[in-house]
């Protein structure tokens, strides 16, 4: 038996072999079992917190809100995986100031002092306050998640499905939602 040959049976028994748990897995990951999804880069308080925040900022209307359309999951992945260790530490110590200004837990206030705390910081992130500039990363990235959602894109926003016809010049009507874009501008 020369060398290639032996080779070849080789690589034939790895792969026969290997074979019966490739398959196995590929065919359990065509199961229809919905994923759980779970914070990544959060922890479980600094979670609740930003799903309260963002319900705050995108609540349930006659579209969806931004627990609808998965928005603190986009944001923990967003800053987990694309902001810099200096704003990532800004998000988790502006979440543990909400729990103090709250008196202890954000969760345990009412839904009106949640509301009322959150436009106070939300006024005072936009005086150039430095100690809230965590809010407008938050509120940015919650507005991109929301409207670069499904539901955001198509019940939000008046969207038009490209590739279509080009018109050049849409007239508007009082009270139309806003046209949505396919493209973003972050900052």
């Amino acid at each position: 038996m020369n060398r290639r040959n032996l080779l070849k049976g080789m690589g034939a028994i790895a792969l026969y072999s290997n074979f019966s748990g490739v398959l196995a897995e590929f065919v359990s990951s065509c199961k229809s079992n919905p994923k759980t999804l779970r914070p990544g880069f959060f922890s479980d308080d600094e979670f609740q917190i930003l799903e309260q925040v963002a319900d705050i900022m995108l609540p349930k209307t006659i579209t969806p809100g931004a627990l609808d359309t998965q928005v603190p999951y986009f944001l923990d992945l967003v800053v987990k995986n694309c902001l810099f260790p200096d704003d990532q530490k800004l998000i988790k110590k502006g979440l543990q100031q909400l729990n103090g200004e709250a008196g202890g837990k954000f969760s345990s206030l009412s839904k009106n002092e949640k509301q009322s705390l959150v436009n106070k910081i939300d006024a005072a992130a936009y005086k150039n306050d430095a100690d809230n500039a965590w809010f407008m990363i938050v509120k940015k990235l919650s507005l991109i998640g929301y409207f670069t959602s499904q539901e955001g894109m198509t019940k939000a926003l008046n969207y038009v499905k490209v590739p279509g016809n080009y018109e050049a010049c849409i007239p508007y009507k009082q009270g139309e939602k806003a046209m949505a874009k396919t493209f973003l501008m972050y900052w």
